[in-house]
């Protein structure tokens, strides 16, 4: 929602709207690009990447490997 509300935030930003918009739309342009990407990563990449990790099973030590 928070990210959402902020690349709504910063579109007229990144569309250069008013005057002296043309020189920040490309920092708008790049904040909502790298937000977008941040995003996807949290809510797709992380959680893959976790349950791949999570399915390899736990290794049980002897006594003997232990020490």
């Amino acid at each position: 929602m928070t990210a959402l509300a902020m690349l709504i935030g910063m579109l007229p930003m990144s569309l250069a709207l008013g005057e002296g918009g043309e020189q920040n739309a490309p920092l708008g342009r790049a904040v909502i690009g790298g937000l977008a990407v941040a995003t996807v990563y949290t809510l797709f990449f992380v959680p893959v990447m976790y349950s791949l990790m999570r399915r390899r099973t736990p290794k049980i030590l002897t006594a003997e490997q232990e020490a």
